[in-house]
């Protein structure tokens, strides 16, 4: 694997910032820890449905109704070259937290998924900083374009479609980076209103 080490950096307006998250930590004191559930056989998890983004269905989600008033979703937005689980993204009555006790993600039927098609570099970002040290870590930032779907859980089928613009152009004030000299590429993302906006029929009362 090398001898790259994965850190944790900041440009300097953060540094304070940074400093408070990392003294939020575990105390290492074992003796409270809470015992760890076992899930269940056959659990649902998030990633069980990233494939419906794509068709696939999960059979084992609840079947869609057109006529319920009461939907649950997931989100997912791409990342690389999969999808990320962005659920929290969506507002907390949309959307139903996995427990890994019971099955609550059986719960899902509709999943939204936000396909990144295009994308533009627009900026260089710099000025990043490993322990108040100068790195030579770049960003390459881009604005995208993305395809956004509604989607029945357990059969895959595509409900809606849209095109969304994500033009946000600040540089990312946290970043992981692979040594001293990095430079990776990252993405604009469609804010949180333009996608609720989109999905908010299926919740509507």
């Amino acid at each position: 694997m090398g001898k790259s080490i994965d850190t944790i950096v900041a440009i300097p307006a953060a540094a304070l910032a940074l400093a408070l998250l990392a003294s939020c930590g575990d105390s290492g004191d074992s003796s409270d820890a809470a015992e760890v559930a076992v899930p269940p056989p056959g659990q649902l998890f998030p990633d069980a449905f990233k494939g419906v983004c794509s068709g696939a269905p999960v059979a084992a989600a609840t079947p869609y109704d057109a006529a319920g008033k009461a939907h649950k979703a997931l989100y997912f937005e791409t990342y690389e070259d999969d999808f990320m689980d962005q659920s929290s993204e969506l507002p907390g009555d949309w959307t139903q937290a996995y427990s890994p006790e019971g099955d609550a993600l059986k719960a899902i039927d509709l999943v939204v998924c936000a396909r990144r098609t295009a994308a533009v570099q627009v900026k260089v970002c710099d000025g990043y900083e490993n322990d108040d040290k100068p790195t030579q870590n770049k960003v390459n930032w881009h604005t995208a374009t993305y395809a956004l779907t509604v989607h029945e859980a357990t059969t895959g089928k595509q409900l809606a479609q849209t095109t969304l613009g994500a033009t946000g152009t600040d540089c990312p004030m946290f970043m992981s980076f692979d040594g001293d000299s990095e430079t990776v590429d990252r993405y604009a993302t469609p804010s949180d209103s333009a996608v609720a906006d989109f999905v908010r029929p299926f919740f509507a009362p």
